[in-house]
């Protein structure tokens, strides 16, 4: 008989470790199942060169608010953040231009926007009722979001759009000048840095969902989700065993929950069609880059440094890119992680991590060979070389779209769980059920990436699930 479970959750991801910790505290049966050996999703690091360590999927994620990093008391097992510093663009032979007054006040107005809307995400939803067919359909509860009809590229005058343009189309494919482009900049601004790096982030999520009493899972990959009228029984694991749950929350994007977990015959045609038309654009390309000294004076490398942002740059590396082309100028986020956490590279050495956007998932020719991957590679270090000459490189790993694909599996390596636009935001995400996060399929919930709140902050969509579940229980809604 298959072991069984208040509540299953699909991924050790900040989503999922945050859902874990609510739920085990309300004194729910909870186990985390991860399909890899790590915790921490995007946030995990890994020593690529000896001595050397970083997240290989995110050099930041969006902000974790106050409220939860207080509520899972995260500094008592190990959460520490410091203050980010203002961002700076990088030029030829190391020159830095400091951001100016108007993009620190554009990126304050960003802030302010994200907690209208993350407010908006969190009001609690109530569960679906045989009656609301016939009720009229209630106002749209988002704000007027006036960022949903501006270009980024109109946000600010010349200089200061390429560099506020740079902070917002971090790894992803955008055209500053589309109207919505605007709303990228709600999505993943970094807060702070966080000690140990984006792994001492997950480190703690984890300590605080095992001291509440959640268990956490290792190569527990789930390949099918068995229902019996409508209502989540059983989830079938790669290894062959059943794991039975009253109720599952699944922190993968919105088509491989309900694309590869589900038959898609379960489902009505209309919903098929709608998780169908969801546009995933994915174009993030990460290096980890060994250095035998840093680059530059420390207090120069404790900043985000965007290499020689330019308008028209991002526009022709939008456009190769959905061409299934690498431009020759690529836009390049920079950062010494090693500047702010010394831990992270042997005494004396540099980690420096880059993130790379607009790289196909696919090459319109064919997929990402020895020889397409070696070109990437010279094409990024040579920037970083004429950023900082004589660099003294180690080491140096890449991983393309796939490569983010296959190890956390985000549809097309798209780490927002959807092309951030206007017709993909706020309400509009996930697009499937108006009852989110409850899905049509009764004890399923969905987190994660393709969520309302899900390219907004980090862990919310996590905690805004494990409510609506726990109050589904309260209620014995559930099995």
């Amino acid at each position: 008989m298959a072991e069984r479970y208040d509540a299953a959750i699909i991924g050790a991801g900040a989503d999922g470790l945050v859902a874990a910790a609510l739920l085990a505290r309300a004194g729910l049966r909870t186990i985390v199942l991860e399909r890899g050996n790590t915790l921490g999703g995007r946030l995990a690091m890994r020593e690529f060169h000896p001595g050397f360590h970083a997240s290989p999927f995110a050099g930041s994620v969006p902000p974790l608010p106050a409220s939860l990093f207080w509520d899972l008391e995260l500094a008592r097992f190990g959460g520490l953040l410091a203050p980010a510093l203002p961002p700076a663009a990088v030029f030829s032979g190391g020159r830095i231009a400091e951001a100016s007054p108007l993009v620190i006040d554009s990126l304050a107005d960003a802030a302010r926007r994200r907690a209208v809307a993350l407010t908006a995400a969190a009001a609690p939803v109530p569960p679906p009722h045989w009656l609301d067919r016939f009720r009229p359909p209630s106002p749209d509860a988002w704000p007027a979001e006036i960022w949903s009809q501006r270009a980024l590229a109109e946000l600010a005058a010349h200089d200061d759009a390429s560099l506020l343009a740079a902070v917002a189309l971090e790894g992803r494919a955008g055209d500053p000048w589309s109207p919505g482009s605007a709303l990228n900049l709600l999505a993943g601004v970094e807060q702070g840095i966080w000690r140990g790096g984006l792994g001492g982030l997950a480190a703690a999520l984890a300590a605080a969902a095992r001291a509440a009493g959640a268990e956490i899972a290792f190569a527990r990959d789930v390949s099918d989700i068995r229902c019996e009228k409508d209502r989540v029984v059983t989830l079938a694991l790669a290894d062959g065993s059943d794991l039975a749950a009253r109720a599952i929350l699944s922190t993968l994007d919105i088509k491989r929950t309900f694309l590869s977990l589900f038959a898609w015959s379960r489902f009505p045609k209309e919903v098929v069609d709608r998780v169908g038309h969801v546009r995933m654009a994915g174009s993030t390309a990460r290096m980890m880059v060994a250095l035998a000294t840093p680059p530059a004076p420390l207090e120069t490398l404790r900043r985000t440094l965007y290499v020689a942002p330019d308008i028209s740059a991002f526009v022709e590396a939008r456009a190769a890119w959905r061409m299934g082309l690498v431009a020759p100028r690529l836009p390049l986020v920079l950062r010494v992680e090693s500047a702010t956490d010394p831990s992270l590279a042997p005494a004396g050495a540099a980690v420096l991590s880059v993130t790379i956007g607009c790289v196909p998932h696919t090459p319109f020719d064919g997929g990402w060979t020895p020889e397409r991957r070696d070109a990437l590679r010279k094409t990024v270090l040579a920037s970083l070389e004429d950023c900082f000459p004589g660099l003294a490189v180690l080491d140096a790993q890449l991983l393309v779209p796939p490569d983010i694909e296959g190890a956390l599996g985000a549809t097309n390596g798209d780490l927002d769980g959807g092309e951030i636009a206007p017709d993909q935001m706020f309400a509009l995400r996930p697009g499937l059920e108006p009852r989110w996060p409850r899905t049509p399929i009764h004890g399923l919930y969905l987190a994660g990436p393709s969520t309302a709140a899900g390219p907004l902050a980090t862990g919310v969509s996590g905690a805004i699930a494990a409510r609506a579940l726990l109050a589904d229980h309260r209620a014995r809604r559930l099995p």
